[in-house]
């Protein structure tokens, strides 16, 4: 009867697995590249490549599923096996494919450039011989040629396609270089300031891209994808696709005489290094010398002395303020009994930190690619960045300050205008998100002064932000001296001026520390969205770093640490005034 029973169970168990839905197919893409990827006006999902995603996910007898990932992630999230295939308009080119697989290429395209409606740049030699200020997006083609071949010009990397465009149309760059489409459909956005040079620089091909298989395992959804688009296109859904979303830019290609991006043959590839055939030759050749500096580079990785001495300077320091700040100090006790009871606390809360890297780390193992290689060619640059983001705070610090203190004594002046002024800045401030003050600071403000320097306006930005809260952190702890010190002190004979510096502002000092110590910490980590308007901090260049190598999770540790060597001994710091400050009241 037992037997009966577990085969029946059995039997059902076989039954529920049959019926049971497919897993989803994952499907990743920035949502911001109409008329292929974007969110229509009722909210849904749209584009050209979203309906190849629905039509390849019926093909595939799978339900759909579509993550809205910021272009420069996409890579990441496939590789951490967060999305099975990336269907986002990208280019496959030879440093993609060392981190992932493609498919392939469904689309023929060419980089063009926007510039300024009187600009004197008409064609891509006139931009290989002057030196320029060249925008670009984060992690596209466009980035990697014009770091490539504009070794003279200035590289300027935005993370959105609207801000690109506006870089041109206000000139603080001198020419945007992105694909076709994008340039047209912002010069349609911008038809008064900008200009659109349509004839491609160089031809390139979008391809699905495609995890890596690990060792053991089959390539098969590379030839389902294979065998899907060779369909899609026999059966002129690709064109049915150009006339419902592509009607206007079909015309102006076929005006042009250029051939339409669904005139591909998959079988006569492009060049993976992304080149069009005149300049394969020559592209082929640079790409060899880039390749053969960056094995040297890599080959001579141990005789980087200074490097290693550097870092690890920093990160012995940090590791004695970290021990510093999590230590108890009891003198009720021997000290020795203090040291070994801190020391085991120490090394037990560093077990615990391993074990759970170790943890994490050998889960990510299982599907992730690491490319430390990438990172390491770039130590320079990043550290570069780290050295900008400790000045960029240190100035915003200083000037933090001036601004707290005109508003404490503006808020406490006799003149009812200006305290009205000081409050209202303050509120106005406070209620505002910083990325939103970063964003029409440098676009609004600083535009009819041509302050063309992204690191002055974002340490400006930074202190008069910062400012409008360590006011209130002064006036509070001004505030919190009672009212009959004041008087006593004035009783006693001491002005104005006296009674605040001798009296209430050392009160106040010793009570707000903790608060401002806070506060400067944040500036710290704060500094990190200057990268939205371009400014090359320690976030931004790492981002470049991470964008050019194709990597995500190591450029994401750097990261951390990174921003961790700094406001740990800040920490430290503001530690030892507080003790110095300390005194019973």
């Amino acid at each position: 009867m037992k037997r009966l029973i577990s085969s029946f169970v059995f039997f059902l168990f076989l039954i529920f697995q049959l019926q049971a839905d497919p897993d989803p197919l994952v499907i990743g893409m920035e949502l911001e590249y109409p008329p292929f990827e974007f969110v229509a006006d009722n909210g849904t999902n749209d584009g050209v490549s979203v309906e190849m995603a629905k039509a390849l996910a019926i093909y595939l007898g799978r339900p759909l599923e579509i993550q809205n990932i910021k272009f420069d992630a996409l890579i990441t999230a496939l590789k951490s096996d967060n999305i099975d295939l990336i269907i986002s308009s990208m280019t496959a080119t030879e440093e993609r494919r060392k981190s992932i697989n493609f498919s392939d290429p469904y689309v023929t395209t060419g980089l063009a450039m926007l510039v300024p409606i009187d600009s004197p740049i008409n064609s891509i030699e006139d931009l290989m011989t002057g030196k320029w200020k060249v925008v670009v997006k984060l992690g596209t083609t466009g980035e990697s040629f014009a770091r490539s071949k504009l070794r003279n010009s200035t590289i300027l990397t935005m993370n959105q396609d609207p801000v690109c465009a506006l870089e041109v149309a206000q000139k603080k760059a001198d020419v945007w270089i992105y694909d076709q489409l994008s340039i047209f459909h912002h010069h349609k956005q911008h038809k008064d300031t900008t200009k659109a040079l349509l004839k491609p620089i160089r031809e390139e091909q979008w391809a699905i891209g495609l995890r890596k298989p690990k060792l053991g395992e089959d390539d098969s959804l590379r030839e389902e994808v294979n065998k899907f688009l060779k369909s899609f296109r026999e059966s002129g859904q690709f064109e049915e696709l150009a006339n419902i979303y592509l009607k206007e830019e079909k015309k102006l290609v076929s005006s042009m005489g250029i051939p339409f991006i669904f005139d591909v043959n998959p079988s006569q590839k492009i060049s993976r290094s992304g080149t069009g055939k005149n300049n394969n030759t020559d592209d082929v050749n640079t790409s060899q010398k880039i390749s053969q500096r960056v094995i040297e580079k890599n080959n001579n990785a141990e005789s980087d002395p200074w490097f290693f001495i550097v870092v690890s300077v920093l990160i012995l320091l940090t590791i004695i303020a970290f021990w510093c700040l999590t230590r108890e100090e009891d003198n009720s006790i021997y000290s020795y009994e203090v040291f070994l009871r801190n020391l085991l606390g120490f090394v037990f809360l560093w077990i615990i930190l391993i074990g759970v890297c170790f943890f994490i780390f050998s889960s990510i193992n299982r599907v992730y690619h690491w490319n430390w290689e990438g990172i390491w060619s770039r130590r320079w640059q990043i550290f570069g960045g780290w050295i900008r983001t400790l000045w960029i705070s240190f100035s915003a610090l200083v000037l933090c300050i001036g601004v707290g203190i005109g508003l404490v004594v503006g808020s406490r002046c006799s003149l009812r205008p200006l305290r009205f002024l000081c409050r209202a800045y303050t509120e106005i401030v406070r209620g505002s998100p910083l990325l939103v003050v970063i964003l029409f600071g440098y676009y609004v403000i600083a535009e009819p002064f041509n302050i063309d320097s992204k690191i002055f306006v974002g340490i400006l930005l930074l202190a008069l932000f910062a400012g409008a809260y360590l006011g209130e952190i002064l006036r509070g702890g001004i505030e919190s001296v009672g009212k009959t010190q004041f008087d006593s002190a004035r009783a006693v004979g001491f002005s104005r001026s006296q009674t605040y510096r001798h009296v209430i502002i050392p009160q106040a000092v010793r009570r707000v520390l903790p608060a401002v110590a806070g506060l400067f910490i944040m500036l710290v980590k704060d500094s990190s969205l200057l990268s939205v308007i371009s400014a090359e901090e320690f976030t931004k260049r790492t981002d470049i770093a991470r964008a050019a190598t194709f990597t995500g999770i190591e450029a994401y540790l750097l990261l951390a640490v990174g921003y961790l060597l700094i406001t740990i001994p800040l920490a430290y710091c503001a530690k030892r005034l507080e003790r110095r400050f300390s005194y019973e009241s």
